[in-house]
Formats: structure tokens, sequence, C-alpha cells
């Protein structure tokens, strides 16, 4: 139910954006996407997936779990986006795409901070479906509310933040609910014990990401932006569709 009303709600948001921005801003808002898809493998590293390995076994303090996985994830992300942003600087010559990835970019932060692995692995799936429907409502009000003009494109980065922003201060507000601090004698690895145990993970999100993610990035440097607008907005149609097969 969550999945649905993610994509609803983003389907509704990209809808939008294509009659108020036309095809080459929303190719420019696609390329910003990818490049924060392949930035975000980097700042995961296949961290969420080790996570609700460890909270599903609950073998390990579960503060002291969240307290490793969340520095693990901040401290990639800054690389990540210091990384990513160099590249940019040096390979992006068309100005708004670059600015627009780097305000893209930015969302690593409030992503880094996400708890939605510590719900998953704890079958809390009721608070990980509303905080999910949350942050993608934050986005499409925001979206609604300030994106009028072809000049407002710099909110949509913006307003992606701030809804990832809004569904981890949710996750973690359920976090303190849920779970009281505890002086038990579990302990969970090392920071960079955690960052190599999940390298596997990352690089088999890699692999998926990179399947699904490059075909925008390819056009964005063979074709123009008016192009890859076009195949943004019907992949994104695709996407939706295949929210029936997430169901099952």
């Amino acid at each position: 139910s969550a999945d649905v009303g993610t994509r609803l709600i983003g389907f509704f948001a990209i809808t939008y954006l294509a009659r108020v921005f036309g095809p080459e801003n929303m190719g420019i808002l696609a390329i910003g996407m990818a490049i924060l898809t392949y930035a975000s493998i980097i700042s995961t590293l296949g961290l969420p997936a080790l996570g609700v390995r460890y909270a599903s076994e609950k073998k390990c303090s579960t503060s002291l779990l969240v307290k490793r996985i969340s520095l693990a994830r901040l401290f990639l992300s800054v690389i990540s986006f210091f990384v990513v942003v160099g590249v940019l600087l040096i390979w992006i010559k068309e100005q708004n795409i670059r600015n627009i990835s780097v305000f893209y970019l930015f969302s690593l932060f409030p992503s880094a901070l996400m708890l939605e692995w510590l719900f998953q692995g704890m079958s809390k799936m009721k608070t990980l479906a509303i905080g999910r429907i949350l942050g993608m409502s934050v986005y499409l009000l925001i979206i609604i509310g300030v994106v009028s003009y072809s000049q407002n494109i710099y909110w949509v980065p913006i307003a992606w933040s701030f809804g990832l922003l809004f569904q981890a201060i949710f996750l973690w507000n359920r976090y303190n609910y849920y779970y009281k601090p505890n002086n038990n004698n579990k302990q969970s690895s090392s920071l960079f014990e955690i960052i190599k145990q999940a390298i596997p993970f990352g690089i088999s999100g890699f692999i998926s990401h990179s399947v699904n993610q490059f075909p925008i990035i390819y056009l964005g440097f063979v074709s123009t932006p008016e192009s890859t607008g076009i195949f943004s907005v019907a992949f994104r149609l695709v996407i939706f569709l295949l929210v029936l097969d997430r169901v099952f």
C-alpha cells in the first residue's frame, strides 16, 4: 500500500511538473535525479540492507546499531557529495544541469539519517508506510505550492530534500517512541567493519541502478534535454504501472 501510495503521489508530481516545465526542463531534472541515484550508491553502499539483517536478527543493541549505521551513511554521504560535485564541475558544462544536480545532491544528508531499514527489520511496516507517504506528500505539496513557472525549477530538488527530511524526522520520532535507550552488553560491528560488510550489497545496488538510470545519463550526453525529458516522463509512467508487480 505504501508503494502504491508513493508511486501515485510521484506520478501526480511528475505530471504536474511536465505540464509546467515542458520537455527540456524535465530532461534537466531527470539527469539531476539520475546523478543523485549514482551518488546514493556510494552513500548507502548496501548499509540499509545490512541494517535490515542486523535489526531482524536482534543480536546487537538497537541504539548502537542505529548509531553505527547512521554515522557510516553520513560519512559516506560526505565523501559521495564532494566526489560527485567534483566530477560535475569537471565534466558538466551546462550550468542548469550542473546546478540542479548539486541541489539534488544535498538530499544525500537527510537520506543518510533515514531509519527505514530499522523498521523494516523490526517488521514495523505500518510506520514505514506512513513515513513514506508523508515524505512524498510534503514533496508534492511544496511543488504545487511553489512551482508555477519554469524559473522555479530549482525548487524541485529543494522540495525533494524537504520531503526526505520530513520522513526522516517522522521515523526518528517513532524510533524514540518505540525503542528506549538500554544498557545491555550486546555489541554491533565497528563503523568501518560495517562499511566493509556492506560492500557486496553496494555492488549489487550499483548493478541494478546502472540498468535503470544509465539511459537517462547517456541521453543527457549524446542527445538534447528535450529528448531526455520525453524519455524520462514515459519511463516514469512505466515505473508507476510496475507497482502492480511490486504488490506481490
